[in-house]
């Protein structure tokens, strides 16, 4: 049997296995539901974004590509109108300098009519006419030729160049000719103006092939810029354009998975509709019949309670008390022997400090170590006594009574303020003003041991590791005492034995002082002996011995005269 409470109510009822595994059901079904709906949301929102993502990054392409072919064709004109540009300047200071030259030449062909020369006026001015004309056609010819040559910069410029060279030249040879009309004074007739002339028209048919060859290869060359061009550009269009496509059927793709994404949603939206609906109508099935059973379990515990109000208004105070606390241990011991075997309850009947509780409650394991202890209080009154207690009115007494019979937990088995919500609704921990003390209803006297006692049991093996902990430390204590006493002896040993051993050393440099004076003396001694024997080789002779003598110096003197005994 499960026991589940009341959220309203605060009523704990019984609930067999099925109904227990029903609320359950109920309980996942719901869970089961909030899951499906955030794993479809989650769906969704990751394949909006996936979708976002490959758009951008499609439209983040196209424009990437589109930029780069604008950018190529805007540097394509550009360096278009580069050369362009450097074409005009280039051609209109070639043309400065050309119209320079032909101001110096009418100068000197002015210079020349002026001083009486025999070309006439009108000869010359019809030369000077054609010469322009000429020279106007050339410049028409030039500025065609310049917007034919487009962007073909290098061979202009060589072009460019051996035409001013030959125009150099040109002037030179006219500035030679001039010079030696001017230094000779010999008179130009009508053949060497024709001569000129026709020199000249030579030159400018040359000119004239030239140009003609310039345009055609500017324009040849303009032709094959413009088909490169073309063709650059249909390559990039090409490739734009295929990446397009590519692009486009990603997207296609993309579509189809949404498409996909979107039906599988709708079904395991569907199907998560119909299972929701069913699990519905199974828990309201299942809840209309719990509801059955809890008003029939409500009815029978409030004819209970009508039967113990009752009960008491016919009691005395006293009597009141002791059926609490013979119900109390009648059911306690109902279920000792299959519950409690090793458990020792009984009343508290010695007196200490003035004070007692009702009940303790012990327990031991095989070893006869303490698995728990609890100090029970039992208070209860009838509805008609005058005056009313309250539960934290015996809070203190009941943990003065604990400690002094060094119990564990304390637990205050009450009846008092029996319209109070807080008691009511189950087991009340008052633990933060009293250490260890809960107050609980009648009904909660059981399975408070069984919570406390299987919460001690779950500790057990800590507390016996703890124990272990503890005789270890005891162990490691008595050890560094042993060498603590080893240690003190050792060290008494020691400075004896260090003691002696000084005592030793100091008799040792004692006798060594003495035996250095002893050297001392002997070596003195040897010293004067070795003084004794250089007197005794030195001095001591016959001569020395009979210096003062006269007998014994001449009986020596005539034996050494006899040869017998040498003197010295």
């Amino acid at each position: 049997m499960n026991e589940i409470k009341c959220p309203n109510c605060g009523q704990v009822f019984s609930v067999d296995e099925a109904g227990y595994s029903a609320i359950l059901s109920q309980v996942r079904t719901e869970e089961f539901e909030r899951e499906l709906k955030s794993r479809i949301e989650m769906i969704e929102e990751s394949g909006r974004k996936e979708n976002e993502l490959n758009l951008n990054k499609a439209m983040a392409e196209k424009n990437d590509e589109i930029g780069r072919l604008q950018l190529e064709l805007e540097q394509a004109k550009a360096s278009i109108g580069k050369n362009e540009m450097e074409f005009d300047m280039v051609l209109q200071k070639a043309m400065a300098e050309k119209e320079s030259e032909i101001v110096k030449l009418n100068e000197q062909l002015k210079s020349i009519e002026e001083s009486g020369e025999l070309i006439t006026k009108n000869e010359v001015a019809k030369a000077m006419a054609e010469k322009n004309d000429e020279i106007g056609r050339l410049q028409l010819e030039l500025e065609q030729a310049k917007a034919s040559i487009g962007k073909n910069e290098m061979e202009f410029d060589m072009v460019l160049q051996k035409a001013m060279a030959e125009k150099e030249s040109e002037i030179v040879k006219l500035n030679e000719q001039l010079k030696n009309i001017e230094e000779s004074g010999a008179l130009v007739t009508e053949n060497e103006v024709a001569k000129a002339v026709a020199d000249k028209e030579s030159q400018i048919s040359e000119l004239n092939m030239k140009i003609q060859q310039l345009e055609s290869d500017a324009k040849q060359n303009s032709e094959r810029m413009e088909m490169a061009v073309t063709k650059a550009v249909n390559d990039e269009k090409q490739k734009y354009e295929e990446k397009l496509a590519a692009s486009n059927e990603a997207l296609f793709r993309k579509n189809e998975d949404l498409v996909r994404l979107d039906g599988e949603l709708a079904k395991a939206k569907l199907e998560g509709e119909i299972a929701l609906k069913e699990a519905v109508s199974e828990i309201e099935k299942q809840r209309d019949t719990q509801k059955a059973e809890y008003e029939a379990q409500l009815k029978a515990q409030q004819e209970t309670l009508e039967y113990y109000k009752d009960l008491k208004t016919r009691m005395s105070t006293k009597m009141v008390g002791e059926t609490l606390e013979q119900h109390c241990e009648n059911s306690f011991n109902m279920i000792r022997a299959a519950a409690f075997r090793n458990a020792d309850f009984r009343k508290d009947n010695e007196v200490k400090e003035g004070s007692k509780g009702d009940y303790i409650y012990r327990e031991c394991d095989d070893d006869g170590n303490e698995i728990i202890s609890i100090m029970f209080e039992m208070k209860n009154e009838m509805d008609t006594t005058s005056t009313k207690h309250k539960n934290e009115d015996f809070f203190a007494k009941l943990d003065k009574d604990r400690k002094n019979k060094n119990c564990e937990y304390a637990v205050l088995v009450s009846m008092l303020e029996a319209e109070s919500e807080l008691y009511n609704q189950g087991i009340v921990d008052v633990s933060y003003d009293y250490e260890k003390m809960y107050v609980i209803r009648p009904q909660f006297f059981i399975p408070m041991i069984t919570i406390l006692r299987n919460a001690a049991m779950n500790s057990m093996d800590y507390k016996r590791q703890l124990n272990d902990i503890k005789n270890q430390e005891i162990d490691i204590t008595h050890f560094e005492e042993r060498i603590e006493n080893f240690k003190t002896a050792f060290s008494k040993n020691y400075s004896t034995a260090s003691k002696q051993f000084n005592t030793a050393i100091e008799e040792i440099d004692k006798t060594i002082d003495h035996l250095n004076k002893v050297k001392e003396n002997l070596q003195k001694s040897l010293n004067n002996l070795r003084l004794a024997n250089d007197k005794a080789q030195n001095q001591l002779t016959i001569k020395a011995l009979a210096k003062d003598n006269s007998t014994m110096m001449q009986m020596f003197e005539e034996l050494e005269n006899n040869g017998d005994l040498s003197i010295e």
